[in-house]
């Protein structure tokens, strides 16, 4: 039974079924025209500068992430850039986040860097945006008066607390938690344990710059830049559709669909999305149809550009590897 749960299969069919019933929750009893005459009167500069600062935001993660890589190698914003959005097409387009593997694996092939502490650097990126979304999950639904129409709320201050302690054992901690690496390895086969503790270790090392208080507070600082700049375009969006919301909205929302993104469903999330959305601006008496509009245009507006840009990324790394392999090929030949 286990095994069928666990299956590839059952967790596509699980992920179409939410993602049907989600779409026809959010399609259903719409007031089409009202729709439709709110595309029309969209505000075509706020959009556009809402996909600009999509784009902003995923070039300002470079800067933490080249922090995080800084004591192994310094690599360009640019070429970061370009990986994080290789990495989010990915996520967009296939489940499981295996783009954030691929975005070790790629760093580490490419500049030559310890493949676990790329690793343990996103591991620290993915700390820090937990800790940074679940801190606001905290503070915000209380400003908006919202606090009691949550589920969870005082689970979200047990998970901070428990941030807190999983960060500083990390850190400070380090021997004891290597110790308790070593005896995991005894699960892993013999021929791989070295490999795993290796792994294990190399990991742990990009944890060891975050005992600078100074370094903390600027990865922190970054943290909270990025949310403010996911804020904006969703900010920015109220102003293309005439909403009169504030920013604390735009960050409820953000939050609102963290959570979505959790139950399973297709590629993109189509449907969960747009419900959570129209979930989220009932609390402040926006109707169905302009939130269903609203929620369309986020999701085209969040997902799209990475995705063609992630794909043409993509597109030039596997020319980029062709070119190396015919090189090699050339230098053999060339050899002989």
């Amino acid at each position: 039974m286990t095994n069928i749960f666990k299956s590839r299969a059952f967790r596509i069919t699980a992920g179409l079924i939410v993602t049907g019933f989600a779409l026809w929750l959010s399609f259903r009893k719409v007031d089409w025209i009202l729709l439709r005459d709110t595309f029309l009167h969209v505000n075509l500069f706020w959009v556009a500068l809402a996909v600009l600062n999509s784009l902003i935001t995923v070039y300002a993660l470079g800067i933490r992430w080249q922090i995080l890589l800084n004591p192994e190698k310094k690599v360009s914003l640019f070429e970061l850039f370009r990986l994080n959005i290789i990495c989010q097409c990915v996520n967009i387009i296939v489940p499981a986040r295996l783009g954030e593997v691929l975005r070790a694996y790629l760093v580490s092939k490419r500049h030559k860097i310890s493949g676990a502490y790329a690793m343990g650097t996103i591991v620290i990126e993915k700390v820090f945006d937990f800790f940074t979304f679940l801190a606001f999950w905290i503070l915000v639904p209380p400003l908006l008066a919202v606090k009691e129409q949550l589920k969870g709320y005082k689970l979200a201050l047990i998970f901070c607390f428990l941030m807190f302690l999983i960060i500083f054992i990390l850190i400070w901690k380090r021997e004891g938690v290597l110790k308790l690496g070593k005896k995991l390895s005894l699960l892993v086969p013999r021929k791989y344990r070295e490999r795993f503790i290796d792994f294990f270790d190399r990991s742990l090392n990009a944890f060891n710059m975050l005992k600078s208080f100074k370094t903390l507070l600027l990865l922190l600082f970054l943290s909270l830049l990025f949310v403010g700049s996911m804020i904006l375009t969703n900010y920015f969006l109220f102003l293309a559709f005439g909403l009169e919301l504030s920013v604390w909205v735009a960050l409820f929302l953000i939050l609102a669909l963290q959570v979505g993104s959790i139950p399973p469903s297709s590629p993109g999330k189509v449907g969960i999305f747009e419900y959570m959305v129209i979930l989220s601006l009932a609390l402040f008496a926006v109707p169905k149809s302009e939130a269903l509009s609203y929620g369309l245009l986020l999701h085209a507006v969040s997902y799209l550009p990475k995705i063609l840009l992630g794909l043409i990324f993509i597109s030039q790394l596997d020319i980029s590897l062709k070119k190396k392999y015919h090189l090699n090929e050339n230098e053999t030949v060339s050899t002989k």
